[in-house]
């Protein structure tokens, strides 16, 4: 089974990713897309049966009218413009998804909404989102009730890993909000209404950095694992 990662060079800490995932299942074969040309992006995203988008860089501030803001941020463009494309095949193929921290954002801004672009600036709040001194914060997130991360990681509120200075700001009415912080940044998102779609769920922790019996971490991974091998069976071919 293919799982493919958007992103997974330039850090040791991506390696992260794929330990977690063949922690969740040992037959996940990861495919690193960051390896092939972007002409060659849609054969290789087709063989899979999931794809998770990784954490990283911030979302270009243009892509959601707040061009004047490019100071304020650290970007990537070639990969900003890579994921974008990426996110469209998944949909229009119906590939699961699961997205982290940054790939939250992505995903929220290729699909119309925007960002705030500097906690700390932007936001009077108490709580501590990005990572100090390089070592993840930590928070408590709320969990709405009735929604798929609920039903995966069975708690209402639970303290996770926290290491960005951006978040979804305005969400297109395609998602909806699963999970926030006590100063009502958004954590979690996913479908309003998920029939007709296939999985996807964003989270803005970092499961994968998160020790594995932690409610929030391999649970995710195993729940986003088992609908990739859905996928698997109901669309792609016999090897």
């Amino acid at each position: 089974m293919n799982i493919a990662l958007s992103f997974s060079s330039g850090s040791e800490s991506y390696t992260n990713y794929s330990k977690w995932l063949i922690e969740a299942h040992p037959d996940a074969h990861i495919v690193h897309l960051d390896e092939y040309a972007l002409e060659d992006i849609e054969p290789i995203v087709k063989t899979c049966s999931g794809i998770v988008f990784t954490g990283g860089e911030d979302i270009n501030p243009s892509f959601y009218g707040q061009s004047d803001r490019l100071k304020d941020c650290t970007v990537d463009d070639i990969r900003d413009a890579r994921e974008m494309k990426m996110f469209e095949i998944c949909t229009s193929f119906h590939i699961p998804i699961l997205a982290i921290c940054r790939g939250e954002q992505i995903i929220n801004v290729f699909s119309g909404g925007t960002l705030i672009v500097d906690i700390p600036s932007d936001i009077q709040s108490d709580i501590e989102h990005r990572s100090v001194n390089g070592i993840d914060s930590v928070h408590e997130i709320l969990i709405q009730p009735g929604s798929l991360l609920r039903k995966i990681v069975k708690t209402d509120s639970i303290q996770v890993n926290s290491s960005h200075h951006q978040a979804v700001q305005h969400l297109p009415p395609m998602f909806t909000a699963s999970a926030y912080s006590h100063d009502d940044i958004i954590e979690a998102i996913e479908w309003a209404d998920p029939n007709g779609n296939s999985f996807l769920l964003s989270v803005q922790w970092h499961p994968e950095r998160l020790d594995y019996s932690h409610p929030c971490s391999l649970s995710i991974a195993k729940h986003f694992l088992m609908e990739a091998e859905s996928y698997s069976m109901l669309f792609l071919p016999l090897p």
